[in-house]
C-alpha cells in the first residue's frame, strides 16, 4: 500500500514516517502493509517555515524518502502561531483536502496525519471527532482513508516510543518563533507553545 505523509519535520510526523517505514507493526511483529510512503509539507507564510521545511527536507532526504512541497496562498494562513491564539482556523481542514487530491494523482490509498492527544485541548482539528468526519468525506468523495493514529499518544509518548526507532530528535524541529542568530542558524524561542510541549516531552 502506498500512502501520504502530512510532513512537517516535527516530533509527531517525525515518528509516524519512521513508523509507517517500518518493516513490521504492532506488537506481533506483523508485515507491514505500507510498501511507500510520501511526505507532504505545506508553506504557508508560516513566520518558521525556513527552519521547519528545512529540518523536513533533511530528515525525508536522509531515509530516502519522496517529498512534495505545496505552497498555499491564503492570507489568513499567515496567523503568527507563536502568539497568544496560536489556532489558524481551519488549517488541518485545508489540509487535508489539499492532500485528497494530491494523494489520488499520486495512487495513494491513505492520508495519515500525526495529530496527538496533546493537541486536542488547542486545535479542533486536531480532535478524533474531527478526523472521524473528514476520514467519512474523503472516503466520500476520493475513496482514501484519513488515518491518524497517534490520536492516543501524548508527546511524551511518542518521545518514549521513539527510542525503538533510534530517532534522533535533534534533527525535528518544533518552535513557531526561532530565533535568528547568524546567516542559517536559528534557535528555538523556548516560549510559544510548540517549545514548551517539546520540553514537557523530554526532548
Amino acid at each position: 500500500m502506498k500512502v501520504l505523509l502530512l510532513f512537517s519535520g516535527g516530533i509527531d510526523s517525525t515518528f509516524l514516517l519512521h513508523e509507517l517505514l517500518a518493516k513490521t507493526v504492532g506488537s506481533r511483529k506483523r508485515p507491514n502493509p505500507v510498501k511507500e510512503v510520501v511526505c507532504l509539507s505545506f508553506t504557508y507564510g508560516q513566520p518558521h517555515a525556513d527552519k521547519e521545511l528545512t529540518a523536513a527536507k533533511a530528515i525525508t532526504d536522509k531515509l530516502g524518502v519522496e517529498h512534495l512541497f505545496e505552497k498555499l496562498d491564503f492570507p489568513f494562513l499567515k496567523q503568527d502561531m507563536a502568539g497568544a491564539n496560536p489556532v489558524v482556523p481551519n488549517r488541518n481542514m485545508i489540509f487535508l483536502a489539499v492532500a485528497g487530491a494530491i494523494a489520488e494523482v499520486h495512487n495513494c490509498k491513505a492520508i495519515n496525519i500525526g495529530c496527538t492527544q496533546s493537541d486536542f485541548e488547542t486545535f479542533p482539528d486536531c480532535r478524533p471527532f474531527f478526523l472521524r468526519q473528514m476520514n467519512e468525506a474523503m472516503l466520500l468523495v476520493n475513496s482514501i482513508h484519513i488515518i491518524a493514529p497517534l490520536v492516543g499518544k501524548s508527546k511524551a509518548d511518542i518521545v518514549q516510543a521513539g527510542k525503538a526507532h533510534g530517532i534522533d530528535w535533534g534533527e525535528t524541529w518544533s518552535c513557531y518563533a526561532p530565533q535568528w542568530q547568524s546567516a542559517k542558524n536559528y534557535q528555538p524561542c523556548g516560549e510559544c507553545l510548540a517549545c514548551k510541549e517539546r520540553a514537557a516531552s523530554g526532548v
